[in-house]
């Protein structure tokens, strides 16, 4: 991992992306060395989750964002389940479920990424990066896949709490979404 410290991306993208982002968090630990690693994964970490599987996957399946995208996707889930379950206390467990699903829909998550234009900060393999910057039907997964990567390494680093800010305070979550027309 630490071939990526002291990168172009590191240096140039990371103050940006991090600063956006309201990182890093005014957290003391009782030890200063576990805030100073905290701080050192939040870097290496906020790399990955914005490293494309195109870029490093085949030198390494752990180089992109693959594995925090998945622990993001589970612990959105579970922060909107507690969200919608104490706002809604006495909604029918359909109208929750219908609900939770609307409001993780794949296509909305990518949004909220996009809507602060922090998609600009992907990194791609040389050859697919106009590709993927001027097609949106390949554009869109992996703008949510890096929002989800988002929530897994804020997840890691700092807790649910943090996950819980990112939702919704940061991207908000609970906007209201337009229905879809048939």
């Amino acid at each position: 991992m630490h071939r990526f410290r002291g990168n172009i991306w590191d240096y140039d993208t990371r103050p940006h992306v991090m600063k956006i982002l309201g990182y890093p968090l005014e957290v003391t630990d009782r030890i200063p060395e576990i805030t100073e690693a905290r701080n050192i994964e939040l870097g290496l970490g906020l790399q990955l989750c914005y490293m494309h599987p195109s870029k490093y996957k085949f030198e390494h399946p752990r180089f992109c964002y693959e594995r925090l995208e998945y622990i993001g996707q589970k612990i959105q889930d579970l922060v909107m389940a507690e969200r919608l379950l104490t706002k809604h206390l006495d909604a029918p467990g359909l109208w929750l479920q219908q609900r939770h699903r609307g409001l993780l829909m794949n296509k909305y998550c990518g949004r909220y990424l996009r809507a602060k234009l922090l998609h600009r900060y992907i990194i791609y393999d040389e050859k697919i990066q106009d590709t993927y910057e001027n097609n949106r039907r390949k554009r869109n997964p992996a703008t949510t896949a890096v929002q989800q990567a988002l929530h897994g390494l804020s997840y890691l680093v700092y807790g649910k709490r943090d996950v819980r800010r990112l939702m919704f305070e940061f991207f908000d979550f609970e906007q209201i979404q337009p229905k879809e027309v048939a």
